[in-house]
């Protein structure tokens, strides 16, 4: 699924360094977003998937329970679902807001970053469809995603099992960020990761930079494309702390 903040291209780096470092059976994505991680992780584990985007949540709840989702959606019907969120008229359930707000719209952005289309015209002249590359990417996570539980609570009031593995991909700080996700309590985020690794819980926090006594145990350059034209090139890091 494409969603700001990926971690399709990475997953397979830094989830064998969490679990070489963990002994025990939980894995806890509590900043799932689209996924990339939890789906990778494997069965044999408790794999629970939170965030705090309720709608993005009861999408994927839906999915894995095999409710199906319309494969076109144009402009119209876009409007009409974004309204009715807007409004909370109720006009559409829950899961199908969040499917129409992440699948058709551009970057995942949910309804923040405008239509994306189908059939578009680049600038090579060739048509693309960024509404179907989404869903059949979506679609193709579902199998791996059976038997994940799903949750949709704020971090801090997430109920930790003790010794869980409890991996985090917070918004970033100093970047872009998803409406919902705005005003993000940086110094609360890291006070609770340091109060959750002391009661027994092995963390980690994927991010740029993190305070001094989160140790980095991995990094990587990728190339992050935040719109079609314009790329960048950060350190992707995974950090860790010691208690």
């Amino acid at each position: 699924m494409k969603y700001m903040g990926s971690k399709s291209r990475i997953v397979k780096d830094i989830l064998p360094v969490m679990l070489s470092n963990y002994d025990g059976n939980v894995f806890i994505d509590m900043f799932c977003g689209g996924c990339s991680v939890i789906e990778n992780v494997p069965d044999s584990y408790r794999r629970i998937a939170n965030d705090s985007q309720y709608y993005l949540i009861e999408m994927w709840k839906a999915l894995v329970n095999d409710e199906k989702f319309p494969h076109t959606i144009d402009r119209e019907f876009y409007k009409n679902v974004r309204a009715s969120y807007n409004t909370d008229n109720g006009n559409y359930s829950d899961a199908l807001i969040g499917w129409v707000g992440f699948m058709a719209s551009f970057n995942g952005r949910f309804f923040d970053g405008g239509y994306s289309g189908h059939n578009v015209v680049g600038k090579n002249g060739k048509p693309r469809d960024y509404i179907r590359e989404n869903i059949n990417n979506t679609l193709a996570q579902v199998p791996a995603l059976r038997g994940v539980e799903f949750h949709s609570v704020s971090y801090a009031n997430f109920a930790v099992p003790e010794g869980s593995l409890v991996y985090c991909d917070p918004p970033y700080k100093g970047t872009k960020q998803y409406l919902t996700s705005k005003n993000f309590d940086y110094d609360k985020f890291y006070d609770w990761c340091r109060k959750t690794a002391k009661n027994g819980n092995k963390i980690f926090v994927s991010e740029y930079s993190m305070p001094d006594d989160f140790i980095c145990v991995w990094s990587k350059d990728v190339t992050n494309a935040m719109h079609q034209v314009n790329t960048k090139k950060p350190t992707e890091k995974l950090f860790t702390l010691e208690c």
